[in-house]
């Protein structure tokens, strides 16, 4: 008796559905071109984000640690793309070795779009080696 593949699993069809493009976004809608498209699913906004740059340090004589101008820059960096400057910001300096610091900044944004915006501003910093 053939009753339209009632034997097979849920499992098996769901992904026979998947294979054939049933669960697929509508195009130019969603895909990897957009930015922001996972870290707005994943997030729930407003939240607390930390972003998280290595960059070259710059040595100055009248800097008290070498990695304190890189630092500044990419507080310069986040206060701008917020447009707030009194606002409530953890910020961690971590040297790595003698040419480079990790600065990690924790703040608050509003959309995946302002997070994919500052990532793009602080890769824009001479000094930035690396941004996650």
């Amino acid at each position: 008796m053939d009753d339209g593949g009632s034997d097979l699993t849920d499992r098996f069809k769901y992904k026979v559905h998947a294979l054939m493009g049933t669960y697929d976004p509508e195009p130019g809608k969603d895909n990897e071109n957009q930015s922001g498209n996972i870290l707005g699913a994943l997030l729930q906004f407003p939240t607390q984000y930390t972003f998280s740059v290595v960059g070259r340090n710059i040595e100055d004589e009248d800097s008290s640690s070498v990695g304190d101008i890189y630092a500044n820059e990419v507080k310069a960096v986040i206060e701008s793309a917020l447009g707030e400057t009194e606002m409530e910001m953890e910020m961690r300096v971590t040297p790595r070795g003698k040419k480079f610091t990790k600065v990690s900044v924790s703040v608050s944004v509003e959309s995946a779009a302002m997070i994919t915006s500052i990532y793009e501003d602080l890769g824009q910093l001479e000094s930035t080696v690396m941004k996650f």
